[in-house]
């Protein structure tokens, strides 16, 4: 989820939430921006190291990875995550919404 998506769903959650509720919101979002924009620089350098030759490849026999290794496990990583992360936050704000929901009767005075 990108930073404009995850804005705008901060702005749909009530105003009135707790400090607690707002700290938790607030720790979500973070980790969803974090990770997004994490992603976006490993893509980057990832397609800049790959295009500028051999990749970082060690010599043969060497039994550590490459950098470029390392970078694109890390990149696999954040994107199997991102998802999940993506999912928490929504279902938090949903959570937060449906909370702050009054219902109305008849008599349209809510609850």
């Amino acid at each position: 989820m990108n930073r404009s998506q995850i804005d705008r769903l901060m702005a749909s959650v009530p105003a009135t939430i707790d400090a607690r509720q707002r700290s938790r919101l607030t720790g979500y979002a973070d980790t969803a921006g974090r990770c997004d924009a994490r992603i976006r620089r490993l893509r980057e350098e990832l397609e800049s190291v790959l295009q500028g030759g051999d990749g970082g490849r060690p010599l043969l026999g060497d039994s550590e990875p490459s950098a470029t290794l390392t970078m694109a496990c890390e990149l696999d990583s954040l994107e199997r995550l991102q998802p999940r992360l993506d999912t928490w936050l929504r279902d938090y704000v949903m959570a937060l919404l449906t909370a702050h929901t009054a219902e109305v009767y008849d008599d349209g005075a809510p609850t």
